[in-house]
């Protein structure tokens, strides 16, 4: 309302609330109808500064040097900025690219707060080497899975036991999800691959499977295989929570969302991308059925804090009610989880 020059990268909220970047949409909501926002400036700990720019850039509205001129020109126009050159701002940049959507950020916003799902490297950006991705400045925030894909992946859901593989891997695992063009490192979708291959009847691995089968995959499965692709996140690892699969990450430059507030190690298993092979398969075959159980008890319990629920508009069907109902404990949410990290960001002392 202050800056009417945002509307036009909030636009198609509908559309832009859909992908899997959709998280854009739900914070920008969330900090709309919170009790948490004030109109008096003086009293704001921090400046949201909404913005869909990968959907708009997705959806074909504005180019990349289109989104990189306009961020441009709007920073000067944000009126409480330079009170301290942007520190208490926030921006969502919700894709793989992260921040680079917007090239030329660290000549207007190196000082701000960024959410963004990626902490690492965009294989389609190589003339960036350095992650901009900042743990003590930036928020690592979650992938947006909907309404009914968590509903299917917790139809598919099976207990340990009964899992029928070892480990799943679904997605591509062509060259442009190789190593970074220019960093390099291991091909780690290429060693899952290859276990795949000697292992049929261990792990499975597919990149065109209908959605409805990969789930009930991922649920017949005791841990499932979360490579780094293009860049490092990977909404496969929220699909697996919710399937009950626990996730191996192999992704080093990942650090996932919310790790100074859930105890991940009990849920997650992160094992190094230069050592995916037999060795790793060993360890996993060793974990006795009690305490896979476990993980997934666990995982659980915590997965809702990596749960975008849908705003109030959007519960008017039986499947957003069905999902929300995954998921009931009222202050467990992915904005929840958001707001305690801001919290511990806030600055105690303010200059008059």
């Amino acid at each position: 309302e202050e800056v009417p020059a945002l509307a036009q990268v909030v636009r198609g909220t509908s559309f832009c609330g859909r992908g899997q970047w959709g998280m854009e949409v739900a914070i920008h909501e969330y900090f709309m109808g919170s009790s948490m926002r004030t109109r008096d400036p003086d009293k704001a700990d921090f400046f949201f500064v909404p913005g869909y720019g990968i959907c708009m850039f997705e959806g074909g509205w504005m180019k990349p040097a289109e989104l990189d001129q306009f961020y441009s020109e709007l920073i000067p126009q944000l009126p409480h900025f330079p009170r301290t050159r942007g520190r208490d701002h926030i921006f969502t940049f919700a894709s793989g690219m992260g921040i680079n959507l917007f090239r030329r950020w660290q000549e207007y916003i190196p000082l701000s707060i960024i959410l963004t799902p990626e902490t690492e490297l965009f294989n389609d950006v190589p003339y960036v080497t350095v992650p901009a991705f900042d743990t003590w400045r930036d928020v690592a925030i979650p992938g947006l899975l909907h309404g009914a894909e968590v509903l299917g992946l917790r139809a598919g859901a099976r207990p340990a036991a009964d899992r029928e593989w070892l480990a799943v891997f679904f997605g591509s695992v062509d060259a442009s999800r190789g190593p970074h063009p220019v960093v390099g490192g291991p091909d780690v979708r290429a060693a899952i691959r290859d276990l795949a291959q000697d292992h049929p009847d261990e792990v499975l691995v597919a990149s065109k499977m209908p959605i409805p089968e990969m789930h009930a995959q991922m649920g017949n499965a005791r841990f499932c295989l979360i490579p780094r692709g293009k860049s490092a996140w990977s909404l496969r690892f929220y699909e697996a929570l919710f399937a009950g699969c626990v996730p191996v990450v192999l992704s080093d430059g990942w650090e996932l969302p919310y790790e100074d507030l859930l105890d991940l190690p009990q849920f997650v298993i992160k094992w190094p991308m230069g050592e995916v092979g037999e060795g790793m398969l060993r360890y996993l075959r060793a974990l006795p059925v009690e305490v896979v159980a476990r993980m997934q008890a666990r995982g659980a319990r915590d997965r809702c804090w990596y749960w975008y629920p849908p705003a109030l508009a959007e519960r008017h069907d039986n499947v957003a009610d069905a999902a929300a109902a995954v998921c009931p404990e009222e202050g467990v949410s992915a904005q929840e989880g958001l707001r305690r990290v801001l919290e511990r960001k806030r600055r105690r002392t303010k200059v008059a």
